[in-house]
């Protein structure tokens, strides 16, 4: 018979699920940008604007993983 989750772990599973999400929003933008631009075809004005794109989309992950940090329990173990 399985137990039910309690509301403190449900809460962490939420709360790791929403920052794993977020990175997952990032890694889906940057494929479609890859996708709908390949390299070899683009043009200066184009590639200008996806190194603009590739900028905002590195500090969108650096902003969700400094949060993460910053919200990390101190009593929590870390594996980095």
């Amino acid at each position: 018979m399985n137990k039910k989750v309690s509301i403190p772990t449900t809460e962490e599973i939420f709360r790791l699920r929403n920052y794993l999400q977020q990175i997952s929003h990032i890694s889906f933008t940057f494929a479609n940008i890859n996708k709908r631009f390949p390299f070899e075809d683009i043009n200066e004005e184009q590639g200008k604007e996806i190194i603009t794109a590739y900028n905002n989309l590195m500090k969108d992950a650096k902003s969700v993983i400094e949060v993460f940090n910053n919200n990390l329990n101190p009593n929590e173990h870390t594996t980095a």
